[in-house]
């Protein structure tokens, strides 16, 4: 029986103990990083290399390997987020070059850059699903969430330490970054409501069915929704947006139809400069990832 690579077991003990994500995601980081390893191999690292000294040669290494194989700058950027995940969990993120050194395309490139992806909720639509999907499909609606926040969502928690935000726990979110939403409008108080009562009527600490698992039930809700043509990422896009002008006293985003940034006077540009980094912070986008939040709420152009 061959040796287990010592990189792999390492790899493999990480993603047991830091499971971020969807499970769809989270395979996709474990085949994505799998495949690293054996790159990585091919080109003649021992099967007991160390992973905490990944670095900046060994990322080179890694682009050299997919250009030779002609994967587009988009398929690269996509893989090098995984490598970043992995960097973050090993403090090594600092010896890990970016997009831009590794002459990678940047999400301006991308196709449909620049077009705004919000849709409006169909409150008459999302009536159709049942209480425990339409609450966690109204949670995205009303507050931005990722569908992984909504179905972990625990109103107990959320609430316990205020009644105007709601705080979401760091294992409910993308990145493990813990995170807050101010809560400011008779529609977030009445559905929290909703919530407070369902959950305390199935004795539920989140939004998952007792007999289900995440995994699974995560599977479960994405199918319901899209049976009825419910969207869902979608709707976060637009709360992004609606959020930005209530923040910036009135500023249309860019992708609301608002003006560009160059047009607005200094007064203005403050304002919306102040908004688009409350913005970013309340989706829960890493520190200086405005470019992620752009894509929300339009480029400052």
């Amino acid at each position: 029986m061959t040796k287990p690579s010592k990189t792999d077991y390492q790899i493999k003990q990480i993603l047991k103990y830091n499971r971020d994500g969807t499970p769809d995601r989270q395979k996709t980081r474990f085949n994505h990083l799998m495949m690293m390893v054996k790159q990585l191999q091919d080109r003649k690292y021992t099967k007991t290399w160390d992973i905490h000294n990944l670095g900046k040669k060994d990322v080179y290494r890694l682009v050299d390997t997919w250009r030779s194989q002609n994967l587009s700058h988009r398929t690269i950027a996509n893989r090098m987020i995984d490598i970043r995940w992995l960097a973050s969990k090993i403090n090594r993120l600092d010896f890990i070059p970016s997009n831009k050194d590794i002459g990678c395309g940047l999400r301006k490139s991308a196709p449909n850059y620049g077009k705004s992806k919000a849709v409006k909720a169909d409150y008459e639509q999302i009536n159709q699903l049942a209480e425990r999907e339409k609450l966690i499909t109204l949670m995205r609606v009303e507050f931005g969430l990722r569908t992984e926040e909504a179905l972990k969502f625990n109103h107990a928690f959320a609430t316990k330490d205020s009644d105007i935000k709601i705080s979401l726990k760091g294992s409910w979110c993308k990145g493990g970054r813990p995170r807050e939403i101010p809560i400011t409008t008779n529609k977030q108080v009445k559905l929290l409501e909703l919530v407070k009562t369902f959950q305390n009527g199935h004795n539920d600490k989140s939004m998952i069915p007792h007999d289900k698992k995440f995994k699974g039930y995560y599977r479960t809700y994405n199918r319901i929704k899209a049976e009825l043509d419910i969207k869902g990422h979608e709707y976060r896009h637009a709360w992004a947006q609606s959020r930005f002008e209530q923040v910036s006293g009135g500023i249309k985003s860019p992708h609301a139809g608002g003006a560009k940034y160059s047009e607005l006077n200094p007064e203005e540009k403050q304002r919306w400069d102040m908004a688009a980094g409350v913005v970013n912070q309340e989706l829960g986008h890493g520190k200086d990832r405005q470019d992620i939040t752009s894509t929300y709420i339009g480029a400052k152009s």
